[in-house]
């Protein structure tokens, strides 16, 4: 390569003879990988032949024009090799449906052999991954945002989040609600986004997107207290449990809020790196990171934003929307890997949930819903 580059610059300075000509011989040969006999006899032929000085110079105009393609495409060999490292053994592919389109898509869950889709005012489950999803007869629900199964009480958990309340059912064969609830620790809900189970308390969390209020609650509500980080949050869309603990994700402020003891309402705060506005929803270039869900997986934070034309403007709207990080000071120094061209442009990849060797990706197009609302699978191979 240094070789071909030292070739070229003689060429263009109008210093190369002979000599130079056979070494650019063995240049070419060197970034082609061939043999380096067989181009020691095709260069000596062409130089013992009697040249006129305007032959010489095509000749070796036509050999600077292919050693510059050569390195060029070399270049971006190198270049793409280095950019699958950082994502080495890493694969994104669909999951459901195959083919088609949930009418809407924001969180899968898991219990058991049960998945339930979130798909806006309706629920799509299956007890078999190789079935196809159908419809759930739970009725009523507007604009449901995500699900939860609680194995205390056997229940199933949804945020109904139009309708500002939690409900729960046992089957989503069945039409059967259980419980609704309106309200937590005497406040009122208001469009409840997310809700998460700590299987090593029992606690269940939700909150209140618009204010900041995260709920802790257990017994069907009947024990419950309030954590308030309106102070610190604006607009916030989801929640997460890693290993016991309860993180907040601070959408349009692009901040993690990791709760250390949330009885004692003690929590630090983990800022995104170059924040440019307050906003729900924009694109990398306009906002910074707009945090629609954040977990871990497979010693990484993965984390989604909302991105997408509408919001955009004339900035790239895919740029950024899921990326994946190691340490909270990656995200502080924006020191991530971009796995956005990993998922189909346009889409808006919103709560992803991690199961044993899966974390698996809620996609949704927010200017044409219902015609690419899917959920992806990312596993990493060894």
């Amino acid at each position: 390569m240094l070789a071909a580059l030292r070739m070229i610059g003689l060429l263009r300075a109008g210093k190369c003879g002979s000599r130079q000509v056979n070494e650019m011989a063995f240049a070419v040969n060197d970034l082609r990988g061939g043999s380096p006999s067989r181009w020691l006899r095709k260069s000596t032929a062409i130089v013992s032949l009697p040249l006129s000085a305007s032959d010489f110079r095509m000749l070796a105009t036509g050999m600077m024009f292919a050693i510059a393609n050569l390195v060029g495409l070399v270049s971006a060999v190198l270049a793409g090799a280095e950019d699958k490292g950082l994502v080495s053994g890493l694969q994104i592919t669909k999951y459901a449906p195959k083919s088609a389109s949930f009418p809407g898509c924001t969180h899968i869950a898991f219990s058991s052999k049960t998945e339930i889709v979130t798909a806006g005012d309706r629920l799509f489950f299956r007890t078999d991954s190789q079935s196809p999803f159908r419809e759930s007869v739970v009725k009523g629900l507007k604009d449901a945002h995500s699900v939860v199964f609680n194995p205390h009480d056997r229940l199933f958990y949804a945020t109904d989040t139009g309708n500002h309340r939690l409900i729960t059912f046992r089957d989503p064969a069945s039409s059967q609600v259980q419980n609704s609830l309106t309200s937590l620790a005497e406040v009122k809900l208001q469009r409840p986004h997310d809700i998460v189970f700590d299987q090593s308390t029992g606690w269940l969390y939700s909150l209140n997107p618009d204010s900041s209020q995260v709920f802790r609650f257990k017994t069907a509500g009947k024990t419950a207290d309030v954590l308030d980080l309106s102070r610190h949050l604006g607009y916030s869309r989801a929640l997460t449990i890693v290993s016991g603990r309860l993180y907040v994700i601070g959408s349009s402020v692009g901040a993690v809020v990791e709760v250390v003891d949330f009885g004692k309402q003690q929590y630090k705060i983990h800022n995104s790196f170059e924040k440019k506005k307050d906003a729900t929803a924009g694109s990398w270039k306009s906002t910074g990171l707009v945090l629609n869900d954040v977990d871990y997986f497979q010693s990484h934070w993965y984390a989604t934003s909302y991105f997408c034309p509408t919001y955009a403007g004339n900035q790239n709207y895919d740029e950024n929307k899921f990326i994946r990080f190691q340490t909270w000071r990656d995200l502080k120094e924006g020191t991530w890997d971009d796995l956005s061209h990993f998922l189909p442009s346009k889409v808006v990849p919103y709560y992803l949930t991690p199961r044993e060797h899966t974390i698996f990706i809620a996609v949704f197009n927010h200017e044409d819903p219902g015609t690419f609302d899917k959920v992806y699978q990312l596993t990493i191979s060894e």
